[in-house]
């Protein structure tokens, strides 16, 4: 099964890599931030949840729906910060190819 969801995980960062066009570093702290936010929304909920905070099945189903949707909004953050890196990681290479090929030693 973790092997599937990793497949599935790595097309989705290709799909991502293919629509992304902007490599600022800008952009890639603007989702880790955003990714950020949604961990710590999920923290919220499940501490609120632990301590029993909520006892009515209506709120705590609640909770569990926010947790789903900023879970949901985390992994979309994450394949989008991983669609970055592995940009940069491409980029880098075409960099040390490009200095290579011109004479320099990069």
């Amino acid at each position: 099964m973790a092997n599937v969801a990793a497949e599935e995980i790595i097309k989705l960062i290709d799909k991502e890599l293919a629509a992304e066009t902007n490599e600022s570093l800008i952009v890639l702290r603007k989702e880790i931030d955003e990714a950020g936010e949604r961990m710590t929304e999920i923290e919220q909920y499940t501490t609120e949840l632990w301590q029993g905070i909520e006892e009515n099945p209506e709120t705590v189903r609640k909770r569990y729906s926010e947790m789903y949707a900023s879970a949901t909004q985390l992994a979309i953050e994450a394949v989008q910060i991983a669609a970055m890196a592995r940009k940069g990681i491409i980029s880098s290479f075409e960099i040390t190819f490009t200095a290579n090929k011109g004479g320099g030693d990069a």
